[in-house]
């Protein structure tokens, strides 16, 4: 059973945690702490699997920002308003750590990296099927410690690849294919991270956009200008040091990540 961590200050929220029957739910009665100063020292004197935050917005902020310089592949949650809310939201991380643990290959990934194939996996899906509802797409990031801002303007590029036909489905050949353009094309860059993905049917997409407190003022204008950049930057190293012949087909500028929601706006 995992171990939680609940940082919360909200009766609202002790109130439906204190009602939720925890042998039933995967986890263990959580320890509590309701300040800033109580959640770091319990975390230093306890192992946690997962954090899960009640706290008001700047509260929320200021751990979050601690979380991403002490621990940042951790888990985290929200928690609910009611204990059906709480409850389905813990089913939802109990399905990721499930997955995080689970043993997939004898080359036994970290957390760490366990937790960057998930934000992998999240976007992947995102980009591919557009059925993903705002806050599917929000708490899926919080959970997976995304660092993209989803507030702020993204770039969806489409690539294409000599040798290689959209619709045919290799998984093998497509996560290799993935690994290699991230070590061409993905990372950081002035405030922007970079993702290349590609989907089980064959297609490849760059979505590129700023890391949460990225403070660079640019216009969508200016984004686009610097990501496309290098992206063909990095197309050029794919061709030279892995034999990839690549080039973009289409690049559109959308006002947020949620605007690839299915109920979001463009």
């Amino acid at each position: 059973m995992y171990k939680l961590l609940l940082a919360s200050d909200q009766k609202e929220v002790l109130d439906a945690f204190d009602r939720i029957q925890w042998d039933y739910n995967g986890f263990r009665k959580p320890h509590i702490r309701q300040d800033l100063d109580g959640v770091k020292e319990c975390m230093k004197a306890h192992r946690a699997d997962a954090v899960v935050v009640g706290f008001g917005p700047e509260k929320k902020h200021e751990l979050l920002v601690w979380l991403r310089a002490v621990n940042p592949y951790i888990p985290v949650c929200e928690a609910g308003r009611t204990p059906e809310e709480a409850a389905a939201w813990l089913q939802e991380l109990n399905t990721l750590l499930n997955w995080i643990r689970a043993d997939f290959s004898s080359d036994h990934p970290d957390q760490g990296e366990m937790l960057v194939l998930g934000r992998r996996n999240l976007f992947r899906s995102l980009v591919s099927d557009r059925a993903m509802t705002k806050d599917e797409l929000r708490r899926g990031m919080l959970m997976r410690r995304s660092r993209f801002d989803p507030n702020s303007p993204v770039v969806l590029m489409t690539l294409s690849c000599v040798g290689m036909e959209e619709g045919s489905s290799a998984p093998d050949r497509d996560r290799s294919l993935e690994k290699s353009l991230f070590r061409s094309l993905g990372g950081d860059i002035r405030g922007y991270h970079v993702l290349p993905l590609v989907t089980g049917d064959g297609r490849i997409f760059v979505l590129a956009g700023p890391v949460r407190e990225h403070v660079e003022d640019a216009s969508a204008d200016d984004m686009r200008s610097i990501l496309e950049e290098s992206v063909r930057e990095g197309i050029l190293h794919a061709e030279e040091y892995q034999g990839l012949q690549m080039r973009i087909t289409g690049i559109e500028v959308l006002p947020s990540l949620y605007a690839l929601c299915a109920d979001g706006d463009t």
